[in-house]
């Protein structure tokens, strides 16, 4: 690691009282595609199992003052308080997970017969809202968007033997009632982009394509395969995609109705949905009627779609592995040695930021790097010193976050691709000026939690959680944790 890097992450760790987390699981989603690793890290990093029947510490402010720093553009969180009391589970079990779905925190269970509970909690009270239960098959989660929340039941739980599609439920419930209003059985080899009104599906065993209303699960449109609702000559859909805009994470994508364990759901907003076929024809369409906008040529053979602001973006193959990326049907870079590709996200309109490891350094002292390249040309406009991990990424004006467990966990990085924050501690953006840290204490095994400013970089100790027992979520108003037999939630203070 560069020295000059090297000193910064030394001063900054040791304003943190933290160890790195423990086991970096590596989980499959997104079929067996090879960008799994890094949500499935991040997701293994967050979760700590608790022993059922013991005792959780309570929320403690932290008693020492903050200095006072100058305000910010947005507002820089400051501090955070608990939502009414914690909800209890019954003994013998424990919440998985915490979803955000509009002011509802939903809290999930699962039980060891594959069955669940899931409960919603309002946001603003702490107050018990609904649950509902079920025992008859495998649940793998819940994930959540303002308007719907879905739960991924499994009708037979795969091994890693298995080759054949496994067949499996989408069960979309009212937010406010927890009334089930629609489901849609498909299996694990289909594809999905969820939409803030739409879901979207590409349907593995054909390629045709499927839009549905969100809500109601009125079906809107079909594309057969290897056409258009009024044109014929196009060749099957392969992958699929929203388009992303804006503030943007890895969990934009489909990868969230996979295994919702492991990713929040980030609802698309763009109404364009993009698909390629295996000769790399790029097809826009309008994602509410299915209606082909446009098409232009891709990468033959490329894996791994997304979109960002009007540019499509692919994995490419080289020497027999995923070694470079493309813009549309240009590559615009390729990984050399000893460097190797580990993620890529857009960093802003045209550009894209790369993340590497020194395949020479040794394994107890790796080595990374972070190249921001111009997705029109090409051109490596820049290379910075990177803090090597294997979890999230995500970007916020021109800023890019990376989330891991392991040495120097979370680190932000400024338009510059300078690295200006890190620590061991798990976490992501709140809003475009703040982004959360959650660090585990060596003894009692609580969390501290930091804000900080994705403005001038400033951090500010927050207070402490209990020891977590599963992902939390958070928006720009609250976080939410499983902690064992309690589901917490905390309002920021700006």
């Amino acid at each position: 690691m560069p020295a000059d890097l090297d000193e910064l992450f030394t001063a900054l760790s040791r304003q943190a009282d933290a160890i790195p987390l423990a086991g970096v699981e590596r989980a499959r989603q997104r079929g067996r595609q090879r960008r799994a690793r890094g949500r499935a890290a991040l997701a293994a990093a967050a979760v700590v199992l608790v022993a059922l029947g013991t005792g959780l510490a309570v929320h403690r402010p932290n008693p020492r003052p903050e200095p006072l720093l100058p305000a910010t553009d947005p507002a820089r969180i400051r501090g955070m308080a608990p939502v009414g009391e914690p909800l209890r589970i019954a003994d013998g079990r424990m919440w998985n997970n915490t979803r955000i779905a509009g002011d509802r925190v939903i809290g999930f269970s699962a039980d060891g017969n594959g069955g669940h509970e899931t409960t919603a909690v309002d946001a603003r009270t702490g107050a018990a809202l609904w649950r509902i239960s079920a025992r008859e098959s495998y649940y793998r989660g819940v994930a959540t968007t303002p308007k719907v929340v879905i739960l991924l039941r499994e009708l037979e739980v795969r091994s890693e033997a298995m080759d054949e599609p496994v067949e499996r439920i989408l069960e979309f419930h009212d937010p406010a009632t927890g009334a089930k209003t629609w489901e849609l059985r498909h299996t694990d080899r289909d594809r999905f982009v969820l939409h803030q009104d739409v879901l979207v599906r590409l349907i593995g065993a054909t390629t045709a394509i499927e839009g549905y209303d969100l809500v109601r699960g009125r079906k809107l449109w079909t594309a057969p395969a290897g056409s258009t609702p009024d044109d014929d000559s196009l060749p099957p859909a392969r992958m699929i995609s929203g388009m992303a805009t804006g503030a943007i994470t890895e969990d934009r994508t489909g990868s969230v109705l996979f295994n919702p364990e492991y990713a929040d759901a980030v609802p698309m907003s763009d109404d364009r949905l993009v698909d390629m076929s295996r000769s790399g024809l790029v097809t826009i369409r309008d994602i509410r009627t299915g209606q082909v906008r446009s098409t232009m040529p891709g990468r033959a053979g490329a894996e791994d779609l997304s979109a960002y602001e009007g540019t499509i973006y692919t994995v490419v193959r080289g020497d027999g592995a995923l070694n470079g990326i493309a813009a549309a049907d240009r590559v615009i870079y390729r990984n050399e040695q000893p460097w190797y590709f580990e993620s890529h996200i857009p960093c802003g309109r045209d550009r894209l930021c790369v993340i590497e490891n020194d395949g020479n350094a040794p394994a107890e002292q790796p080595v990374a790097r972070m190249s921001m390249i111009n997705a029109k040309t090409g051109t490596v406009l820049r290379t910075t010193g990177a803090v090597p991990r294997y979890g999230d990424d995500s970007s916020r004006l021109g800023h890019v976050l990376t989330s891991s467990g392991g040495e120097k966990a979370t680190t932000l990085y400024d338009e510059n691709g300078q690295a200006r924050y890190s620590d061991f501690g798990v976490g992501g953006f709140v809003d475009d000026g703040n982004a959360l840290t959650m660090t585990q204490n060596a003894g009692d095994r609580n969390y501290q939690v930091r804000g900080v400013s994705n403005v001038d970089f400033q951090k500010v100790e927050l207070g402490e959680i209990p020891e977590i027992s599963g992902r939390c979520d958070w928006d720009e108003k609250i976080l939410t944790c499983p902690a064992g037999q309690e589901l917490w939630i905390w309002r920021f203070n700006r």
